[in-house]
Protein backbone atom coordinates (compact mmCIF):
# COMPACT_ATOMS: atom_id res chain seq x y z
CA UNK A 1 0.00 0.00 0.00
CA UNK A 2 1.29 3.45 -0.91
CA UNK A 3 2.23 5.72 2.01
CA UNK A 4 -0.50 8.16 2.99
CA UNK A 5 0.97 11.64 2.91
CA UNK A 6 -0.57 14.48 4.90
CA UNK A 7 -1.13 17.60 2.78
CA UNK A 8 -2.28 21.01 4.05
CA UNK A 9 -3.95 23.52 1.67
CA UNK A 10 -3.74 27.11 2.91
CA UNK A 11 -5.74 29.93 1.21
CA UNK A 12 -8.36 32.50 2.25
CA UNK A 13 -10.38 31.80 -0.92
CA UNK A 14 -12.73 28.95 0.05
CA UNK A 15 -13.73 28.18 -3.54
CA UNK A 16 -10.11 27.80 -4.65
CA UNK A 17 -9.30 25.54 -1.69
CA UNK A 18 -12.29 23.28 -2.39
CA UNK A 19 -11.43 23.01 -6.08
CA UNK A 20 -7.83 21.98 -5.37
CA UNK A 21 -8.92 19.57 -2.62
CA UNK A 22 -11.46 17.89 -4.89
CA UNK A 23 -8.93 17.53 -7.70
CA UNK A 24 -6.28 16.07 -5.36
CA UNK A 25 -8.80 13.68 -3.79
CA UNK A 26 -9.39 12.23 -7.25
CA UNK A 27 -5.76 12.13 -8.44
CA UNK A 28 -4.21 11.15 -5.08
CA UNK A 29 -6.63 9.07 -3.00
CA UNK A 30 -3.67 8.15 -0.81
CA UNK A 31 -3.36 11.76 0.43
CA UNK A 32 -4.88 12.88 3.72
CA UNK A 33 -5.85 16.48 2.94
CA UNK A 34 -6.62 19.24 5.45
CA UNK A 35 -7.30 22.95 4.87
CA UNK A 36 -6.69 26.28 6.60
CA UNK A 37 -7.95 29.80 5.79
CA UNK A 38 -4.82 31.72 6.80
CA UNK A 39 -1.25 31.32 7.99
CA UNK A 40 -1.99 31.41 11.72
CA UNK A 41 -4.58 28.66 11.50
CA UNK A 42 -2.22 26.64 9.31
CA UNK A 43 0.59 27.02 11.83
CA UNK A 44 -1.68 25.78 14.61
CA UNK A 45 -2.53 22.67 12.60
CA UNK A 46 1.12 22.05 11.73
CA UNK A 47 2.08 22.31 15.39
CA UNK A 48 -0.50 19.69 16.37
CA UNK A 49 0.08 17.22 13.52
CA UNK A 50 2.89 16.54 11.06
CA UNK A 51 2.31 17.47 7.41
CA UNK A 52 4.51 16.19 4.60
CA UNK A 53 3.50 18.92 2.12
CA UNK A 54 2.03 22.42 2.53
CA UNK A 55 0.50 24.25 -0.45
CA UNK A 56 -0.03 27.86 0.54
CA UNK A 57 -1.17 31.13 -1.01
CA UNK A 58 1.15 34.12 -0.69
CA UNK A 59 -1.34 36.86 0.29
CA UNK A 60 -3.65 36.07 3.22
CA UNK A 61 -5.00 37.90 6.30
CA UNK A 62 -3.44 37.62 9.78
CA UNK A 63 -0.33 35.74 8.54
CA UNK A 64 0.72 35.71 4.89
CA UNK A 65 2.28 32.81 3.05
CA UNK A 66 5.85 34.08 3.26
CA UNK A 67 5.64 34.46 7.05
CA UNK A 68 4.18 30.95 7.28
CA UNK A 69 6.99 29.63 5.07
CA UNK A 70 9.62 31.20 7.36
CA UNK A 71 8.09 29.53 10.41
CA UNK A 72 7.95 26.15 8.70
CA UNK A 73 11.52 26.63 7.48
CA UNK A 74 12.65 27.37 11.05
CA UNK A 75 10.67 24.73 12.96
CA UNK A 76 9.78 21.94 10.52
CA UNK A 77 12.56 21.58 7.89
CA UNK A 78 11.30 18.18 6.72
CA UNK A 79 8.01 19.72 5.48
CA UNK A 80 7.99 20.66 1.79
CA UNK A 81 6.24 23.91 0.84
CA UNK A 82 4.74 24.97 -2.51
CA UNK A 83 3.96 28.71 -2.81
CA UNK A 84 0.94 29.83 -4.87
CA UNK A 85 0.09 33.44 -5.75
CA UNK A 86 -1.90 35.56 -8.16
CA UNK A 87 0.65 38.36 -7.76
CA UNK A 88 3.74 36.65 -9.10
CA UNK A 89 7.03 38.46 -9.37
CA UNK A 90 10.65 37.51 -9.74
CA UNK A 91 11.54 39.06 -6.38
CA UNK A 92 8.70 37.19 -4.67
CA UNK A 93 9.82 33.89 -6.15
CA UNK A 94 13.44 34.51 -5.16
CA UNK A 95 12.48 35.32 -1.57
CA UNK A 96 10.23 32.26 -1.35
CA UNK A 97 13.03 30.01 -2.61
CA UNK A 98 15.45 31.67 -0.20
CA UNK A 99 13.33 30.47 2.71
CA UNK A 100 13.02 26.92 1.46
CA UNK A 101 10.01 26.83 -0.90
CA UNK A 102 10.22 23.84 -3.24
CA UNK A 103 8.22 25.50 -5.99
CA UNK A 104 6.53 28.80 -6.87
CA UNK A 105 3.30 28.64 -8.91
CA UNK A 106 1.34 31.57 -10.33
CA UNK A 107 -2.47 31.71 -10.39
CA UNK A 108 -4.34 30.81 -12.46
CA UNK A 109 -2.75 27.43 -13.13
CA UNK A 110 -3.89 24.01 -14.33
CA UNK A 111 -3.53 20.92 -12.19
CA UNK A 112 -0.73 19.58 -14.37
CA UNK A 113 1.54 22.34 -13.05
CA UNK A 114 0.77 21.42 -9.46
CA UNK A 115 1.10 17.69 -10.20
CA UNK A 116 4.62 18.22 -11.56
CA UNK A 117 5.63 20.03 -8.37
CA UNK A 118 4.09 17.29 -6.20
CA UNK A 119 5.73 14.51 -8.22
CA UNK A 120 9.15 16.09 -7.65
CA UNK A 121 8.53 16.36 -3.90
CA UNK A 122 7.24 12.79 -3.62
CA UNK A 123 10.30 11.49 -5.48
CA UNK A 124 12.67 13.30 -3.12
CA UNK A 125 10.80 11.95 -0.09
CA UNK A 126 10.89 8.41 -1.48
CA UNK A 127 14.65 8.60 -1.98
CA UNK A 128 15.09 9.77 1.61
CA UNK A 129 12.83 7.00 2.99
CA UNK A 130 14.54 4.28 0.96
CA UNK A 131 17.98 5.37 2.12
CA UNK A 132 16.92 5.49 5.76
CA UNK A 133 15.36 2.03 5.45
CA UNK A 134 18.51 0.65 3.84
CA UNK A 135 20.74 2.15 6.50
CA UNK A 136 18.57 0.62 9.24
CA UNK A 137 18.70 -2.77 7.53
CA UNK A 138 22.47 -2.66 7.16
CA UNK A 139 22.91 -1.74 10.83
CA UNK A 140 20.93 -4.80 11.84
CA UNK A 141 22.94 -7.21 9.69
CA UNK A 142 26.47 -5.88 9.54
CA UNK A 143 28.66 -3.69 11.71
CA UNK A 144 30.95 -2.72 8.82
CA UNK A 145 28.48 -2.21 5.98
CA UNK A 146 26.29 0.27 7.88
CA UNK A 147 28.79 3.03 7.12
CA UNK A 148 28.27 2.57 3.38
CA UNK A 149 25.15 4.48 2.44
CA UNK A 150 23.12 4.55 -0.77
CA UNK A 151 20.37 2.93 -2.82
CA UNK A 152 21.61 3.90 -6.27
CA UNK A 153 21.96 0.86 -8.60
CA UNK A 154 25.73 1.32 -8.61
CA UNK A 155 25.75 1.06 -4.82
CA UNK A 156 23.52 -2.02 -4.93
CA UNK A 157 26.08 -3.59 -7.25
CA UNK A 158 28.84 -2.60 -4.82
CA UNK A 159 27.00 -4.29 -1.92
CA UNK A 160 26.69 -7.46 -3.99
CA UNK A 161 30.42 -7.38 -4.79
CA UNK A 162 31.28 -6.91 -1.11
CA UNK A 163 29.20 -9.93 -0.12
CA UNK A 164 30.75 -12.02 -2.90
CA UNK A 165 34.26 -11.02 -1.81
CA UNK A 166 33.46 -11.71 1.85
CA UNK A 167 32.44 -15.27 1.07
CA UNK A 168 35.86 -16.05 -0.43
CA UNK A 169 39.47 -15.64 0.67
CA UNK A 170 40.65 -14.27 -2.67
CA UNK A 171 42.70 -11.08 -3.05
CA UNK A 172 40.58 -7.98 -3.76
CA UNK A 173 41.59 -4.80 -5.60
CA UNK A 174 39.40 -1.80 -4.77
CA UNK A 175 39.50 0.99 -7.35
CA UNK A 176 38.04 4.45 -6.90
CA UNK A 177 38.75 8.15 -6.75
CA UNK A 178 40.08 9.85 -3.64
CA UNK A 179 37.38 10.21 -1.00
CA UNK A 180 35.02 7.49 -2.23
CA UNK A 181 35.47 5.24 0.82
CA UNK A 182 37.89 2.52 -0.23
CA UNK A 183 38.88 1.67 3.34
CA UNK A 184 35.21 1.39 4.35
CA UNK A 185 34.69 -1.16 1.58
CA UNK A 186 37.75 -3.10 2.75
CA UNK A 187 36.51 -3.10 6.34
CA UNK A 188 33.07 -4.20 5.20
CA UNK A 189 34.55 -7.19 3.36
CA UNK A 190 36.60 -8.15 6.43
CA UNK A 191 33.70 -7.73 8.87
CA UNK A 192 31.49 -10.10 6.84
CA UNK A 193 34.20 -12.69 6.24
CA UNK A 194 35.25 -15.72 8.30
CA UNK A 195 38.21 -13.63 9.49
CA UNK A 196 35.95 -11.01 11.13
CA UNK A 197 37.18 -11.78 14.65
CA UNK A 198 40.83 -11.59 13.59
CA UNK A 199 43.06 -8.51 13.04
CA UNK A 200 42.32 -5.95 10.32
CA UNK A 201 45.67 -4.26 9.65
CA UNK A 202 46.02 -1.17 7.45
CA UNK A 203 49.05 0.40 5.82
CA UNK A 204 48.95 3.51 3.63
CA UNK A 205 51.75 2.79 1.17
CA UNK A 206 51.87 6.44 0.07
CA UNK A 207 52.41 7.77 3.59
CA UNK A 208 55.54 5.75 4.43
CA UNK A 209 58.95 6.91 3.14
CA UNK A 210 60.37 4.52 0.53
CA UNK A 211 63.40 3.60 2.64
CA UNK A 212 61.16 2.46 5.51
CA UNK A 213 58.56 0.55 3.54
CA UNK A 214 60.32 -2.81 3.62
CA UNK A 215 60.65 -2.64 7.38
CA UNK A 216 57.03 -1.49 7.65
CA UNK A 217 55.86 -4.49 5.60
CA UNK A 218 58.09 -7.27 6.92
CA UNK A 219 59.51 -5.94 10.20
CA UNK A 220 63.17 -5.93 11.23
CA UNK A 221 65.55 -7.36 13.81
CA UNK A 222 67.43 -5.30 16.34
CA UNK A 223 70.54 -3.82 14.74
CA UNK A 224 69.40 -4.58 11.18
CA UNK A 225 70.25 -1.01 10.18
CA UNK A 226 71.13 2.33 11.72
CA UNK A 227 68.31 3.32 14.07
CA UNK A 228 66.92 -0.23 14.51
CA UNK A 229 67.41 -0.26 18.26
CA UNK A 230 64.68 -2.85 18.88
CA UNK A 231 62.97 -5.67 17.03
CA UNK A 232 59.91 -4.60 15.03
CA UNK A 233 56.96 -6.70 13.86
CA UNK A 234 55.82 -5.82 10.31
CA UNK A 235 52.30 -5.35 8.98
CA UNK A 236 52.16 -8.75 7.26
CA UNK A 237 53.05 -10.48 10.52
CA UNK A 238 50.53 -8.40 12.48
CA UNK A 239 47.84 -9.46 10.02
CA UNK A 240 48.44 -13.17 10.68
CA UNK A 241 45.06 -15.02 10.57
CA UNK A 242 43.35 -11.76 9.64
CA UNK A 243 43.24 -9.23 6.79
CA UNK A 244 45.95 -6.86 5.52
CA UNK A 245 44.70 -3.76 3.72
CA UNK A 246 47.31 -2.23 1.40
CA UNK A 247 45.95 1.24 0.70
CA UNK A 248 47.42 3.16 -2.27
CA UNK A 249 49.32 0.10 -3.45
CA UNK A 250 50.12 1.97 -6.67
CA UNK A 251 52.67 4.03 -4.71
CA UNK A 252 54.89 1.08 -3.77
CA UNK A 253 58.34 1.46 -5.41
CA UNK A 254 58.94 -0.88 -8.32
CA UNK A 255 61.88 -2.59 -6.57
CA UNK A 256 59.78 -3.57 -3.55
CA UNK A 257 56.90 -4.86 -5.66
CA UNK A 258 58.80 -8.07 -6.47
CA UNK A 259 59.16 -8.85 -2.75
CA UNK A 260 55.47 -8.15 -2.14
CA UNK A 261 54.57 -10.51 -4.97
CA UNK A 262 56.76 -13.29 -3.56
CA UNK A 263 55.27 -12.93 -0.08
CA UNK A 264 51.72 -13.04 -1.47
CA UNK A 265 52.58 -16.21 -3.41
CA UNK A 266 54.51 -18.06 -0.69
CA UNK A 267 52.77 -16.66 2.40
CA UNK A 268 56.19 -16.36 4.06
CA UNK A 269 58.10 -13.28 5.18
CA UNK A 270 61.64 -12.64 6.32
CA UNK A 271 62.30 -9.71 8.65
CA UNK A 272 64.97 -7.24 7.59
CA UNK A 273 68.27 -8.39 9.13
CA UNK A 274 67.16 -12.00 9.55
CA UNK A 275 67.51 -15.23 7.53
CA UNK A 276 64.58 -16.96 9.20
CA UNK A 277 61.38 -17.37 7.20
CA UNK A 278 58.07 -16.96 9.03
CA UNK A 279 55.03 -18.74 7.62
CA UNK A 280 51.82 -16.68 7.80
CA UNK A 281 48.11 -16.95 7.07
CA UNK A 282 46.54 -13.71 5.86
CA UNK A 283 44.06 -12.29 3.37
CA UNK A 284 45.08 -9.25 1.28
CA UNK A 285 42.83 -6.41 0.14
CA UNK A 286 44.41 -3.65 -1.95
CA UNK A 287 43.20 -0.23 -3.04
CA UNK A 288 44.36 2.60 -5.27
CA UNK A 289 43.10 5.71 -7.02
CA UNK A 290 45.82 5.48 -9.64
CA UNK A 291 45.42 4.03 -13.17
CA UNK A 292 47.32 0.78 -12.61
CA UNK A 293 46.98 -0.42 -16.22
CA UNK A 294 48.57 2.82 -17.47
CA UNK A 295 51.34 2.44 -14.89
CA UNK A 296 52.05 -1.06 -16.22
CA UNK A 297 52.51 0.37 -19.73
CA UNK A 298 54.89 2.98 -18.30
CA UNK A 299 56.86 0.26 -16.45
CA UNK A 300 55.90 1.75 -13.07
CA UNK A 301 53.94 -1.25 -11.82
CA UNK A 302 54.63 -4.96 -12.27
CA UNK A 303 52.14 -6.73 -14.48
CA UNK A 304 52.48 -10.01 -12.55
CA UNK A 305 51.72 -8.24 -9.28
CA UNK A 306 48.67 -6.59 -10.85
CA UNK A 307 47.24 -9.97 -11.86
CA UNK A 308 47.96 -11.31 -8.38
CA UNK A 309 46.08 -8.50 -6.56
CA UNK A 310 43.16 -8.05 -9.00
CA UNK A 311 41.58 -11.48 -8.66
CA UNK A 312 38.37 -9.76 -7.50
CA UNK A 313 38.31 -6.12 -8.70
CA UNK A 314 35.74 -3.77 -7.13
CA UNK A 315 35.08 -0.28 -8.51
CA UNK A 316 33.53 2.31 -6.16
CA UNK A 317 31.34 4.86 -7.97
CA UNK A 318 32.16 8.55 -7.67
CA UNK A 319 29.62 10.67 -5.79
CA UNK A 320 28.77 12.66 -8.94
CA UNK A 321 27.57 9.38 -10.49
CA UNK A 322 25.08 8.68 -7.70
CA UNK A 323 23.79 12.07 -6.60
CA UNK A 324 20.46 10.51 -5.62
CA UNK A 325 22.28 9.26 -2.50
CA UNK A 326 23.28 12.74 -1.31
CA UNK A 327 20.14 13.29 0.88
CA UNK A 328 20.72 10.17 2.98
CA UNK A 329 24.46 10.87 3.20
CA UNK A 330 23.66 14.35 4.55
CA UNK A 331 21.22 12.89 7.07
CA UNK A 332 23.82 10.34 8.11
CA UNK A 333 26.54 12.97 8.67
CA UNK A 334 24.22 15.27 10.65
CA UNK A 335 23.27 12.32 12.84
CA UNK A 336 26.91 11.27 13.20
CA UNK A 337 28.29 14.69 14.19
CA UNK A 338 25.21 16.34 15.72
CA UNK A 339 26.01 15.71 19.37
CA UNK A 340 29.65 16.70 18.99
CA UNK A 341 29.39 19.74 16.69
CA UNK A 342 25.90 21.20 16.99
CA UNK A 343 23.06 19.29 18.72
CA UNK A 344 20.53 21.93 17.59
CA UNK A 345 20.82 21.06 13.88
CA UNK A 346 17.68 19.26 12.67
CA UNK A 347 18.41 19.08 8.95
CA UNK A 348 18.80 21.23 5.84
CA UNK A 349 16.37 23.13 3.63
CA UNK A 350 15.31 21.92 0.17
CA UNK A 351 17.19 24.88 -1.32
CA UNK A 352 20.41 23.85 0.44
CA UNK A 353 19.89 20.24 -0.61
CA UNK A 354 19.55 21.33 -4.24
CA UNK A 355 22.81 23.24 -3.86
CA UNK A 356 24.55 20.03 -2.77
CA UNK A 357 23.01 18.01 -5.58
CA UNK A 358 24.08 20.58 -8.20
CA UNK A 359 27.75 20.51 -7.15
CA UNK A 360 30.21 18.15 -8.89
CA UNK A 361 32.04 16.84 -5.74
CA UNK A 362 35.58 16.28 -7.01
CA UNK A 363 36.53 15.19 -3.48
CA UNK A 364 33.60 12.76 -3.31
CA UNK A 365 32.09 11.66 0.02
CA UNK A 366 35.05 12.92 2.05
CA UNK A 367 34.50 16.42 0.64
CA UNK A 368 30.74 16.24 1.31
CA UNK A 369 31.42 15.14 4.88
CA UNK A 370 33.80 18.07 5.43
CA UNK A 371 31.31 20.57 3.97
CA UNK A 372 28.51 19.30 6.25
CA UNK A 373 30.75 19.46 9.33
CA UNK A 374 31.80 23.02 8.50
CA UNK A 375 28.20 24.09 7.99
CA UNK A 376 27.11 22.51 11.29
CA UNK A 377 29.76 24.44 13.18
CA UNK A 378 28.91 27.80 11.57
CA UNK A 379 25.09 27.52 11.53
CA UNK A 380 23.22 29.27 14.37
CA UNK A 381 19.69 28.16 13.41
CA UNK A 382 18.12 24.69 13.47
CA UNK A 383 18.47 24.09 9.75
CA UNK A 384 21.31 24.58 7.30
CA UNK A 385 20.04 26.87 4.55
CA UNK A 386 23.15 27.57 2.51
CA UNK A 387 26.66 26.35 1.75
CA UNK A 388 28.60 29.51 0.82
CA UNK A 389 31.73 27.49 0.12
CA UNK A 390 29.97 25.89 -2.87
CA UNK A 391 28.49 29.08 -4.35
CA UNK A 392 29.87 29.37 -7.86
CA UNK A 393 32.90 27.30 -6.90
CA UNK A 394 33.13 25.52 -10.21
CA UNK A 395 33.02 28.81 -12.12
CA UNK A 396 35.66 30.28 -9.80
CA UNK A 397 37.96 27.29 -10.34
CA UNK A 398 37.52 27.56 -14.09
CA UNK A 399 38.47 31.25 -13.95
CA UNK A 400 41.51 30.43 -11.79
CA UNK A 401 42.64 27.76 -14.23
CA UNK A 402 42.28 30.13 -17.16
CA UNK A 403 44.16 32.82 -15.26
CA UNK A 404 47.01 30.45 -14.37
CA UNK A 405 47.43 29.29 -17.95
CA UNK A 406 47.32 32.85 -19.23
CA UNK A 407 50.17 33.90 -16.95
CA UNK A 408 52.60 32.57 -19.53
CA UNK A 409 52.91 33.83 -23.07
CA UNK A 410 50.69 32.32 -25.75
CA UNK A 411 52.11 29.17 -27.36
CA UNK A 412 51.50 28.41 -31.02
CA UNK A 413 51.31 24.71 -31.88
CA UNK A 414 52.10 23.30 -35.28
CA UNK A 415 49.26 20.78 -35.73
CA UNK A 416 51.26 18.95 -38.43
CA UNK A 417 54.18 18.28 -36.13
CA UNK A 418 53.24 15.52 -33.65
CA UNK A 419 56.50 15.80 -31.70
CA UNK A 420 55.98 19.56 -31.42
CA UNK A 421 52.44 18.98 -30.18
CA UNK A 422 53.43 16.55 -27.41
CA UNK A 423 56.36 18.70 -26.33
CA UNK A 424 54.20 21.80 -25.98
CA UNK A 425 51.41 19.84 -24.31
CA UNK A 426 53.94 18.77 -21.66
CA UNK A 427 55.08 22.38 -21.25
CA UNK A 428 51.52 23.63 -20.73
CA UNK A 429 50.84 20.96 -18.11
CA UNK A 430 54.04 21.80 -16.27
CA UNK A 431 53.19 25.51 -16.35
CA UNK A 432 49.83 24.80 -14.81
CA UNK A 433 51.19 22.43 -12.16
CA UNK A 434 53.94 24.82 -11.08
CA UNK A 435 51.55 27.76 -10.70
CA UNK A 436 48.84 25.63 -9.07
CA UNK A 437 51.18 24.09 -6.48
CA UNK A 438 52.72 27.51 -5.79
CA UNK A 439 49.23 28.90 -5.15
CA UNK A 440 48.34 26.05 -2.76
CA UNK A 441 51.58 26.29 -0.78
CA UNK A 442 51.17 30.06 -0.39
CA UNK A 443 47.54 29.62 0.63
CA UNK A 444 48.45 27.11 3.37
CA UNK A 445 51.60 28.85 4.58
CA UNK A 446 53.92 26.21 3.21
CA UNK A 447 52.22 23.33 5.08
CA UNK A 448 52.53 20.47 2.59
CA UNK A 449 49.94 18.20 4.21
CA UNK A 450 47.20 20.83 3.97
CA UNK A 451 48.13 21.81 0.41
CA UNK A 452 48.18 18.16 -0.66
CA UNK A 453 44.79 17.56 0.94
CA UNK A 454 43.19 20.40 -1.01
CA UNK A 455 44.79 19.26 -4.27
CA UNK A 456 43.41 15.73 -3.85
CA UNK A 457 46.89 14.21 -4.05
CA UNK A 458 48.54 12.13 -1.35
CA UNK A 459 51.38 13.72 0.63
CA UNK A 460 54.14 11.83 -1.16
CA UNK A 461 52.96 12.64 -4.68
CA UNK A 462 52.43 16.32 -3.85
CA UNK A 463 55.86 16.55 -2.22
CA UNK A 464 57.62 15.04 -5.25
CA UNK A 465 55.77 17.41 -7.62
CA UNK A 466 56.61 20.45 -5.50
CA UNK A 467 60.23 19.32 -5.23
CA UNK A 468 60.36 18.90 -9.02
CA UNK A 469 59.43 22.57 -9.49
CA UNK A 470 61.80 23.68 -6.67
CA UNK A 471 58.93 25.10 -4.59
CA UNK A 472 60.04 23.72 -1.22
CA UNK A 473 62.17 25.41 1.36
CA UNK A 474 64.68 23.22 3.17
CA UNK A 475 62.78 23.42 6.42
CA UNK A 476 59.67 21.87 4.85
CA UNK A 477 61.47 18.78 3.59
CA UNK A 478 60.51 15.70 5.65
CA UNK A 479 63.17 13.69 7.39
Amino acid sequence: MQDRKRVLLVDDEDVFVEQIKEALDQSHPEFIIDTAGDGLLALEKIESAHFDIVITDMRMPRMDGLSLLKEIYRKYPSTYVVMVTAFGSVSGAVEAMKYGACDFIEKPFNMDTLEIALAKIIKQQEIMSENIALKSQLKQHDQGMDQLVGTHPKMQKLYDQIMTAADTDLTVLILGETGTGKELVARSIHSRSDRRSKPFVTINCAAVPDNLLESEFFGHEKGAFSGAITQRIGKFEKAHTGTLFLDEIGDIPLGLQAKILRVMQDRRITRVGSNKEIELDFRVICATNRPIEDMIKQKLFREDLYYRISVLPIIIPALRDRKEDIPILVTSFIEKYGKKLNPNIKGITPKAMQQLISYSWPGNIRELENVIQRAMVSTTIEVIDNFPILDGEEQVQAQKTESILNEESTIVIDANNEADYHSIKKTIIEQFEKNYFTHLLQKHGGVIAEAARESGLNYKTFYLKAEKYKLLKKRTKPE
